[in-house]
C-alpha cells in the first residue's frame, strides 16, 4: 500500500518508508516502539524486525501457564510472530542466537548478518537498543554494537534522497532515575516523541500476547494506568548531521 508523500516531498513522488527494529529478545520490540509501528503502518509504511535471540532464558509463563525451559524459545518466537501479525508488520527476522550468548558472538561477524538484512530490507529508519541497552543486559549491549556498525556500513552504501536514521529508545531522565536504570545522555534525549494515544491499547495487547513472560506482564499493566501515551527516541549521533532536515524524520513527527 503505497501513499502519497506529504508537503515535504512533491506531490508527484509516491514512497513507501520502511521501519527495520533490531533487537535481543522476543517483546523488546513491543516494549520499546509498538505504537510507532502500528502508526507507522497505519500511514502506509512498511516494518520489518530482527530478533536476535530466542530469549530461551526468560520466566517459564505467567499466571497459570508453565512451560519447560525447553519448549520457550519456540514459544516466544509464536508470540513474537503473533504480535507482528496483529501490528500489521513482516515476519520476524530470527538470527537463532541462545539468550544470554550473544555478546560471545564477534562483533563483525554479528554486524555482517544485520548488514544483510539492511540490504534486503533498505530501511528509512533503524531502530535499536542504545549504549546501555537500557537495562545493561548484555545482549541488548551486543546487539546495539553490531547494528552501529551494520548502520554505518549500510549508510555509507545505499543511495537513497535521505540518508536513512539510526534511532534509539530514549526513556526522560525523571523516568530512568525512578526506576534505577542507568542510561547513557545519549539514550535520554527526547529528539522524537510519538503520540501513541491511538495505538497504547494494541500495545498493551501485545504486551499480554507475550504470557510467557513476567516483565511483559508488568510493563502492561504499568502502561494501564499511565496517564502518558508516548514513545520517545533518540537520533543516534551516528546518523547524518543534518536529520533535522531529513523527510524521514518529518514523516515520523506526523504520524
Amino acid at each position: 500500500m503505497d501513499f502519497r508523500d506529504s508537503d515535504s516531498v512533491s506531490n508527484s513522488e509516491t514512497y513507501r518508508f520502511v521501519w527495520l527494529g533490531i533487537f535481543g529478545h522476543p517483546d523488546d520490540e513491543t516494549s520499546a516502539s509498538a505504537g510507532t509501528m502500528v502508526k507507522w503502518i497505519k500511514k502506509g509504511g512498511e516494518v520489518h524486525v530482527v530478533t536476535a535471540t530466542g530469549g530461551e532464558e526468560g520466566t517459564l509463563g505467567t499466571g497459570q501457564i508453565v512451560i519447560e525451559r525447553d519448549d520457550l524459545a519456540r514459544v516466544r518466537e509464536l508470540e513474537l510472530k503473533k504480535n507482528l501479525a496483529l501490528y500489521g508488520a513482516n515476519p520476524p527476522f530470527m538470527l537463532r542466537y541462545r539468550d544470554k550468548d550473544l555478546n560471545k558472538e564477534n562483533t563483525e561477524v554479528l554486524s555482517t548478518k544485520v548488514l544483510d538484512i539492511m540490504h534486503t530490507v533498505e530501511p528509512d529508519v533503524v531502530v535499536t537498543f542504545g549504549p546501555s541497552g537500557i537495562s545493561n543486559h548484555p545482549d541488548h549491549i551486543a546487539i546495539h554494537k553490531a547494528t552501529v556498525v551494520a548502520y554505518k556500513n549500510y549508510r555509507d552504501a545505499v543511495s537513497k534522497p535521505d540518508r536513512p536514521i539510526l534511532l534509539y529508545p530514549a526513556i526522560p531522565s525523571d523516568i530512568a532515575d525512578l526506576y534505577g536504570l542507568e542510561l547513557s545522555e545519549e539514550e535520554k534525549q527526547m529528539d522524537i516523541v510519538i503520540d501513541i494515544e491511538e495505538t497504547i491499547t494494541l500495545k498493551i495487547q501485545g504486551l499480554k500476547n507475550y504470557s510467557s513472560q513476567k516483565d511483559a506482564q508488568e510493563f502492561a499493566e504499568r502502561l494501564s494506568q499511565r496517564d502518558d501515551s508516548t514513545e520517545g527516541f533518540a537520533v543516534s549521533r551516528e546518523s547524518d548531521h543534518n536529520w533535522q532536515n531529513s523527510r524521514i524524520i518529518s514523516y515520523l513527527r506526523s504520524l
